[in-house]
């Protein structure tokens, strides 16, 4: 059975059984007498050793105690404010230069109109040829 140790032990080493290591994981396969064995073993009235069922329970009920934290809960959400208005500020456009008496700055240097979704419109591709597109005509409808 698969054991793993709540005292940090990374070797064992059994008089009938011989020598274990734990893997990268911190658990050690041990024959089912052993682990029968080093499972009942308590130090201080706590277990020294818990199974995969045992260890996955404690870890999702730390995970669950960690996030009922308020101080954790708070930090969390700040910095996905944090994280959101730094998005945004990002996403702002800065006016084009003539509009707003602001003609005298300089334009963004990173704002060439490459067609990104944030720089207040799709410029298209520089190097690509303008495509010629035919406007329908649509008869309008007499008011009723």
């Amino acid at each position: 059975m698969r054991l793993y140790t709540l005292t940090g032990a990374s070797a064992l080493d059994d008089p009938d059984y011989g020598h274990f290591e734990a893997d990268d994981q911190g658990g050690f396969d041990f024959p089912n007498e052993v682990s029968d064995k080093l499972h009942r073993f308590h130090v201080d009235g706590r277990p020294a050793w818990e199974t995969d069922i045992e260890r996955q329970s404690r870890l999702m009920a730390e995970e669950l105690e960690r996030r009922k934290d308020p101080a954790t809960l708070l930090e969390a959400v700040e910095m996905l404010v944090a994280a959101a208005s730094g998005k945004a500020a990002a996403q702002v456009a800065p006016a084009p230069s003539g509009v707003g008496g602001d003609q005298g700055k300089a334009e963004d240097p990173g704002d060439a109109g490459d067609g990104d979704p944030g720089d207040g419109g799709d410029q298209g591709d520089a190097t690509a040829p303008a495509k010629k597109t035919s406007a329908k005509k649509t008869a309008s409808k007499p008011a009723k």
